[in-house]
């Protein structure tokens, strides 16, 4: 029989689970000693001590630790339902409390600092993820040609989960963003992961002690400060399948339009 991980990593990719899923879930699935589809519990167990910390011997967060649970649930509630094994092994991991952290978006001050004298690329990078929501790995991917002008909106093809999406872009983005060139918006196709160092390091640079990520939460806390509407939030956000008329939906939204323009302007 052939690589029951790879099968089940086919499935995900049949199903159109994000690649950056498949990696992790793959990395995860690898660091089970011997036959996966043979593990007991005391084997189980030891699997999971040996996760607690990192190669370094530092402790992993909690938040880490109920990822890599997660994957490991995940593939045997596949293998129970292919009849690959009768007995689940995730059933004997230990709970993992998490506690929740407040949400701790970019100030406007610190924001209005990273902008002031940025290279252009950057600049358009953090406009985009603060005053539009993107995530860096759509911001990396995004293209000139992707903006409707005449909208004013981006169309995303491909975000999370393989799902396109429309996003309404403010007066204030679009003069962050400038004049329209050939290409991609950020200069050159990117990563998501060179996008979020590459932000991070200019971000230190500047002495704003905050991840890409928080551009993105200093979005969504404008748009729902302006508009109170959660369902409109997600949609812009890419919580929410869009269908393909979606797309005008969201150019013609009075709350869309509100909730950009509220997040794209500084202060």
């Amino acid at each position: 029989m052939s690589d029951v991980i790879s099968q089940h990593l086919q499935h995900l990719a049949d199903s159109r689970y994000a690649n950056a899923t498949l990696y992790e879930r793959e990395r995860v699935l690898r660091s089970v000693p011997g036959d996966i589809l043979s593990i007991d519990r005391k084997a189980t167990m030891d699997w999971w001590e040996s996760r607690l910390t990192m190669e370094d011997g530092a402790p992993r967060t909690a938040s880490s630790l109920s990822q890599e649970a997660s994957h490991f649930r995940r593939f045997f509630r596949w293998a129970m339902q292919q009849d690959l094994i009768e007995r689940n092994p995730a059933d004997w991991l230990p709970d993992i409390r998490k506690s929740k952290p407040g949400v701790r978006p970019v100030p406007e001050g610190d924001l209005h600092r990273l902008m002031v004298d940025a290279p252009d690329n950057m600049r358009r990078m953090i406009a985009l993820a603060a005053m539009a929501g993107l995530r860096s790995a759509e911001i990396g991917s995004a293209k000139w040609s992707d903006i409707d002008r005449d909208n004013g909106v981006l169309h995303i093809e491909l975000s999370k989960g393989n799902k396109g999406r429309t996003v309404p872009l403010s007066a204030g983005l679009m003069s962050y963003l400038g004049e329209a060139e050939e290409g991609y918006i950020a200069g050159k196709q990117m990563t998501g992961k060179a996008v979020s160092q590459a932000i991070g390091r200019y971000m230190r640079s500047k002495g704003v002690d905050f991840t890409a990520h928080k551009l993105r939460a200093r979005y969504a806390t404008r748009f729902l400060a302006a508009t109170g509407d959660l369902k409109a939030a997600a949609d812009a956000l890419g919580h929410a399948d869009l269908s393909s008329i979606g797309r005008y939906v969201v150019a013609d939204s009075d709350t869309m339009r509100r909730g950009a323009e509220a997040a794209g302007r500084i202060g």
